[in-house]
């Protein structure tokens, strides 16, 4: 499949050149015995299914380092850095120092190459599919889940980047003349795509990472938030939350739940995401496989970024006070939560929520070296650590009692991701009804997932989009893509401002987009693709 992904058709915004000064007896005589093409890929469905392994895989790559140059990109940039959850402890291209995000930044080009990957991808399977001697059945079953990824790419462009072209055809040849489509345009095709894979994908949860009828309702209810359509948004979340699949786990289950914990901790254990190990909250699982070709082993770099580097405190006599363990894992330390994640979002129910347990968010350290005088003791935080080496640490991105081999020095998950889960399908139908006005609604389902939390309920009357955005800060804390919630809202600025002191003093409100990435708009050549406003 990486060699077909390589040679299929791409996604052309970069000028392909070819220049040959060959004579004709320079050449070797080559009889070739078998190619990979799309006319000889796509004759069975056996074809159409490694097409979609590879879309699969691409979509996971989204939350992963496979796609790009810094693997620490998208679990801070996308998931964190530069919003009001926190900053990078580097100012340079992490958006701490919004100045220096310009066109050229390199996760706006890599990110938006990888979308239109999956857009490339999906639009080879949905075209070849109408040719196919598939059944009408098969059609529709492939068609749908290539309609998923179609639809969740432009999500993320469509928040990230807002008007975009709209390409929803194989490409088959270079093309030069892309002009941006508006945002309503995408949001439509999001809504049709999404509402033809909710009719098709099956009820049934498959569970271990294959789409789900709710999967498509979940992106379909967050589309609707978008286009103001907020008792269709109701309507696609309560489809889910009415289904009898879904629950939120609300006791102890699955690996390691004899060991000291809670049921928050047990959802973030390795082996307890899927459905098959009794997890009935999961509705989209991205599969990480350990050891496996092709699993992404290694590639999950969200315990290196968000955790901690506490391998550099010391002791009163200047010895390390963190020996490697398995229980720690090896934090690095660049992202660093900022006052809401440290302190803000507790504030209510501090010693209630468990969400804030010493078992989700450790803020002591104890000394674990037998040669300090000081084993055994909380290590008190100094000044000079509290940028990287000392602050929380949320522990959804650490792997205790689970890193494959014992200790693993690479900071890696060896988790699966969840992608979509029920938790957020009910703050999804919070927000439409928070649109409607109807804050007790709003409140009921918010504090189903208070409740659970073991959190004080919240009343009708101090619900707002705050509220909301705060409430999915300590639910979906490194889940969610916080960047596109926050940008999809127009809220980014706003929010920085209030809860980010490192960001605030250069973000602007244009900041609430990425910039077009330059090299497509300079490789555009027989059309103007126009660049956002603040980047000129």
């Amino acid at each position: 499949m990486k060699y077909l992904n390589k040679i299929l058709y791409s996604f052309v915004f970069m000028i392909f050149g070819l220049a040959l000064s060959c004579t004709e007896d320079s050449y070797l005589d080559e009889t070739p015995y078998g190619f990979v093409t799309p006319e000889t890929a796509f004759i069975n469905k056996g074809g159409f299914e490694s097409a979609l392994a590879n879309l699969y895989r691409l979509g996971r790559s989204l939350r992963t380092s496979e796609a790009y140059y810094q693997g620490d990109y998208a679990v801070t940039v996308i998931y964190g850095a530069g919003t009001d959850l926190g900053w990078y402890n580097e100012k340079r291209i992490y958006f701490g120092d919004y100045d220096l995000i310009n066109s050229s930044t390199v996760i706006v080009g890599e990110y938006w190459n990888q979308l239109y990957s999956i857009i490339k991808d999906a639009n080879l399977i949905i075209s070849r599919l109408e040719t196919s001697s598939l059944t009408d059945e098969e059609k529709q079953e492939i068609g749908a889940e290539a309609k998923f990824f179609r639809a969740y790419a432009y999500r993320f462009l469509v928040h990230l980047y807002g008007d975009v072209p709209l390409v929803t055809e194989e490409i088959t040849s270079p093309k030069f003349d892309y002009v941006r489509a508006p945002k309503s345009e995408i949001l439509k095709l999001m809504i049709e795509d999404l509402s033809f894979s909710s009719s098709h994908l099956p009820k049934t949860n498959p569970g271990n990472g294959r789409l789900s009828k709710a999967a498509a309702d979940h992106v379909l209810a967050e589309t609707y938030l978008s286009t103001g359509e907020f008792d269709k948004s109701i309507e696609a979340s309560t489809r889910i939350i009415d289904d009898g699949q879904y629950e939120l786990m609300n006791a102890r289950f699955g690996t390691y739940s004899n060991q000291p914990g809670d049921v928050f901790w047990d959802l973030f254990r390795i082996g307890n995401q899927n459905r098959s190990a009794g997890n009935n909250e999961s509705i989209l699982v991205w599969q990480m496989e350990y050891g496996v070709p092709g699993g992404d082993n290694g590639k999950y770099v969200i315990e290196r970024t968000w955790g901690p580097y506490i391998q550099f405190l010391k002791d009163d006599e200047g010895l390390n006070a963190i020996l490697p363990a398995d229980t720690l894992g090896r934090g690095v330390g660049f992202f660093t939560p900022g006052p809401l994640v440290e302190t803000t979002l507790w504030e209510s129910d501090y010693d209630n929520d468990i969400r804030n347990s010493s078992y989700n968010m450790q803020r002591v350290f104890y000394n674990n070296n037998p040669e300090s005088k000081q084993f055994g003791q909380p290590i008190e935080p100094r000044p000079e650590w509290l940028n990287r080496n000392y602050h929380v640490w949320v522990k959804k991105a650490s792997n205790p009692y689970g890193h494959p081999q014992g200790y693993d020095t690479s900071g890696r998950m060896f988790t699966d991701i969840y992608a979509i889960r029920l938790a957020e399908t009910y703050l999804l139908r919070a927000e439409a009804y928070l649109a409607k006005s109807d804050l007790t609604n709003a409140a009921a389902d918010i504090n189903v997932v208070r409740t659970r939390a073991q959190a004080s309920p919240v009343v009708p009357s101090d619900v707002n989009i705050d509220y909301v955005l705060d409430e999915r800060a300590r639910e979906l804390l490194i889940e969610e893509p916080r960047r596109l919630t926050l940008s999809r809202l127009g809220l980014l600025y706003e929010r920085v401002v209030k809860h980010n002191p490192v960001s605030e003093p250069t973000i602007k409100p244009f900041h609430n987009l990425f910039p077009i990435p330059q090299d497509v708009i300079d490789a555009n050549t027989n059309a103007v693709l126009e660049q956002n406003p603040g980047y000129d």
